[in-house]
């Protein structure tokens, strides 16, 4: 069985010198905060209370993954520590900056933190089995290597009824087919009705495929202009694009029949009233 403390030693690092810390979903979506503002991330895991860290020289990043499972976002070198009595303006500024809680400066220690180049290339493609979500967030138990994904791979397909696609993955997917054939696989074969939801305001957009590549196909096209023509959706931000499929389409559907499973979507969800859809 490999470990997380093999590999470890592997790039000469002390397991004793680590600390594993695996945040929840709680305050912030751990992964999409890492693609996309890992700035904040890194001040959201640098306060913590007096000592949390102790004597560590690295943390090793994990967001949460499927069931007990945890992806890893990096080896972080702490440079240091800034104690809560030494805490100057700056550092409020920064907790101003990235929208986190102004309390921090009163109770917490600051550690500078940096992204280390040592297992840079096993960023989101480790995969480690933390444990029940009772067990604490931050430790220095060993966990035991459950995959270590292909380079470019968002994992496994499962099942249509698990999808919940972010934007950035929809891109890697489509960008590196052999790595996720899986999902090429399951994704290109079927037409049906499938759901956006912008996770910044909660608006929802419903659309159907039922052309030439399946769902694939259509949300392809997403993945290379973040709109694929569709009138409300031009201008948003697609780092912010959830997708989800609602339901799928028997190969003997026509289109016209797979169009007025989409149009009752549209009505049950009121997405032409309130969200993202303009017919």
């Amino acid at each position: 069985m490999l470990t997380f403390f093999d590999l470890l030693r592997v790039y000469k690092i002390d397991p004793m010198e680590v600390r594993l810390v695996r945040h929840g979903n709680k305050e912030i979506n751990v992964l999409e905060t890492f693609f996309n503002d890992i700035e904040k991330l890194k001040e959201y895991t640098a306060w913590q209370k007096p000592g949390k860290y102790k004597d560590s020289k690295f943390l090793a990043i994990f967001a949460p993954g499927r069931s007990t499972t945890s992806i890893f976002l990096g080896l972080w070198k702490i440079n240091g520590v800034t104690r809560n009595s030494d805490l100057a303006p700056k550092h409020l500024n920064l907790l101003e900056k990235h929208d986190l809680p102004m309390r921090w400066l009163e109770k917490s220690d600051r550690y500078d933190l940096s992204l280390s180049s040592e297992m840079f290339h096993l960023i989101q493609r480790l995969v480690i089995d933390w444990g029940p979500s009772t067990v604490s967030w931050v430790q220095k138990k060993n966990k035991e290597v459950v995959e270590i994904k292909a380079k470019n791979s968002i994992g496994e397909f499962s099942s249509y009824d698990n999808i919940r696609l972010s934007y950035d993955d929809l891109r890697i997917l489509i960008n590196d087919i052999g790595a996720n054939s899986t999902w090429f696989n399951a994704l290109s074969s079927v037409n049906g009705v499938y759901l956006i939801k912008n996770k910044e305001n909660g608006q929802l957009y419903v659309g159907s495929a039922y052309g030439k590549g399946g769902i694939l196909g259509r949300w392809s096209l997403y993945a290379k202009t973040g709109h694929a023509g569709n009138k409300l959706l031009k201008g948003l931000d697609p780092s912010h694009f959830e997708f989800s499929v609602l339901e799928i389409s028997p190969a003997t559907m026509s289109a016209d029949d797979v169009i007025a499973r989409e149009n009752r979507w549209k009505e049950c969800l009121g997405t032409r009233d309130f969200g993202l859809n303009d017919n």
